[in-house]
């Protein structure tokens, strides 16, 4: 088939719509053949014979319709429209469809239905001519680069989750009457030596693999704290480096303002943010009679320190936490910082190794200050803190920013992460129709029983109605190949994940409160030395014996020591450092699993 054909004749250049409203004219009788054909610019001849098919036939749309030569599409339009919305319904779920997928469905379709196709048998695939003729009859349909999420954000972003924070985000801004300038993100973000992502390059075509210069095959992480307001004010950031000591010079040339800390992990942690906190009150202004409203994560050192919360209340900051694993659609940060400030500091690493070649110099930590600081100066825009509370829905203030197609990926499962998790996140499932929610209000001690229809709706888009007629005479798209259906319906437990609340309201300190008090540090000990029998993956086992101060360990996510932790331990397999098994995203009854951090992937 010519790929590139170019049309030699003007035939049939007419569109349907203007054949469709001249027949009517002429059966109306409101005009004739001639000044119909002139009026709606037809062919005459044409007219006159498509207007005696659609008084003698009995399927009115073939007056209407025009096609050139003997070849007709495998599908119909209408069989076409629901293989687009089954495409599209499988890409919201996060189970998007290939190209060579979709040529097998295209096979696999006509065959079960009869469909005369020019298909070849012998791979059971579609032509690629096929798919161009698809994808350019559906303008709409483009291949694009697909996004790594996670499972835990893909059921963790639902309905009930988001709706519960809009309504106390509605609610703190309509109590206190807040504006733009009011209302700030604060999150953190991993910088290294060595970027993440690297931007597209010329180079010679033909070439299997094109490298680009770094400084180490692996770099330090800087974690940097950002911060910024609705009115697209930026506070200066912390930069936290994982050193013993403080030196002047490692922030050196950094945005303006901006200040160093330094920690042995170079993570985030309960003092250090305390320490960001107070700079924060000062830059906000906020006060009893100004109170300021502060959007941050469930992290457990936003969330399970009651030195913050009191230190806010005082202050008349309102500390309001996202969803759990919805800051990737709800965190203006996420959505509309991040990203920009990722490629500029790229392009600034890469043009500072370009000048300094001759001298085989490589970044370290005493550059990432000033190279970090000219990618800062750049994101930075008012624009892009502006249009990223605006993208999220938080200001203006906009419940209805996401639609029922932003929820499809939470449909594949059936767990639900909203109001029923706790800060000790239980959830308990006593009947498929029936579920138990403890009330997180200390005067409300019952349960309170929701009942849940459950509807056995078979895999499909939501106006696709049971009794309409089928498109396919056999079977369809979603018949082939059903829509993936989780059949896990509980959460998995996470002691240190926040949940959507106004952590400064008293029902929620005062829950945090009896839950530091009912945990009791449990002590214990690790072996010292590996045996080659056992796998490489180590975990600690829980004694009464106290844990020797020499051979305690921090997490290398979150920091918590080891001698006072509660939950499960994991050793990377690589470079031998220790993590909790729920920052790992580990199951802790996993005996099988192996653990390689992030440092060393």
């Amino acid at each position: 088939m010519v790929r590139n054909y170019v049309r030699k004749t003007k035939r049939q250049s007419w569109t349907e719509e203007s054949m469709k409203n001249a027949i009517m004219v002429c059966v109306n009788k409101e005009m004739g053949y001639r000044k119909a054909a002139s009026a709606f610019d037809v062919p005459q001849s044409t007219l006159e014979r498509r207007v005696k098919v659609y008084l003698e036939s009995g399927n009115k749309t073939n007056a209407f319709s025009k096609g050139l030569g003997k070849y007709k599409t495998v599908f119909n339009s209408e069989q076409e429209i629901e293989l687009v919305e089954y495409i599209k319904s499988m890409e919201a779920r996060l189970f998007g469809l290939t190209s060579l997928e979709l040529r097998g469905l295209a096979f696999q379709l006509a065959e079960k239905n009869n469909l005369m196709h020019p298909f070849e048998k012998d791979n059971l695939k579609a032509g690629k001519d096929w798919l161009y003729g698809f994808m350019k009859r559906h303008a709409d349909l483009s291949l694009r680069q697909p996004e790594a999420t996670s499972a835990a954000r893909a059921s963790g972003f639902n309905q009930v989750a988001v709706g519960k924070f809009y309504a106390l985000l509605t609610d703190v801004v309509d109590k206190y009457k807040l504006t733009a300038s009011q209302i700030f993100n604060v999150d953190e973000t991993g910088i290294s030596c060595v970027p993440k992502s690297q931007s597209k390059i010329i180079a010679c075509r033909g070439r299997r693999q094109v490298g680009t210069l770094t400084s180490a095959e692996r770099g330090q992480t800087i974690t940097v704290e950002i911060c910024m307001g609705a009115d697209g004010s930026y506070m200066p950031p912390m930069l936290i480096f994982p050193r013993v000591r403080a030196k002047p010079e490692l922030i050196d040339g950094g945005p303006p303002g901006s200040w160093a800390e330094v920690h042995p992990s170079g993570w985030i942690q309960t003092d250090l943010f305390l320490k960001w906190f107070d700079k924060f009150i000062l830059f906000s202004r906020a006060s009893q009679t100004n109170k300021v409203l502060l959007l941050l994560d469930g992290h457990s050192t936003h969330t399970k320190s009651i030195q913050l919360i009191d230190r806010a209340r005082d202050a008349g900051v309102i500390l309001l936490c996202f969803p759990p694993h919805c800051t990737h659609k709800l965190q203006p940060l996420d959505v509309g910082f991040m990203k920009p400030l990722s490629v500029y500091y790229c392009d600034e690493v890469k043009k500072w190794l370009r000048e300094h070649a001759n001298e085989h110099r490589v970044v370290t930590q005493f550059q990432i200050a000033s190279l970090f600081g000219k990618a800062y100066i750049k994101a930075s825009t008012m624009s892009t803190a502006i249009n990223a509370f605006r993208a999220t829905g938080i200001w203006p203030v906009d419940s209805n920013i996401f639609n029922e197609h932003d929820f499809l990926a939470s449909a594949a499962t059936d767990i639900d992460l909203g109001d029923t998790i706790s800060v000790n996140n239980q959830l308990n499932i006593t009947d498929m129709n029936t579920i138990q929610v403890e009330v997180s209000d200390p005067s409300q001690k019952e349960n309170v029983a929701t009942d849940i229809t459950t509807k056995q709706n078979s895999p499909g888009c939501s106006y696709w109605q049971n009794n309409a007629e089928k498109v396919f005479p056999v079977s369809s798209p979603e018949e082939i190949q059903p829509i993936p259906k989780s059949s896990k319906t509980t959460a998995r437990c996470s002691k240190r994940r926040g949940k959507t609340a106004i952590l400064t309201d008293s029902p929620y300190k005062n829950e945090l409160l009896a839950a530091n008090a009912n945990s009791k540090p449990q002590t214990a000990k690790r072996s010292l030395f590996k045996n080659k029998n056992k796998t490489k993956k180590i975990r600690r086992v829980k004694t009464k014996e106290p844990v020797s101060s020499d051979v305690d360990e921090n997490c290398l996510y979150c920091g918590e020591s080891y001698s006072i932790s509660v939950d499960g331990w994991i050793q990377c397999s690589k470079c031998n450092l220790w993590a909790h098994c729920l920052c790992a995203g580990i199951d802790e009854k996993d005996k099988d699993a192996l653990l390689t951090c992030e440092l060393c992937s």
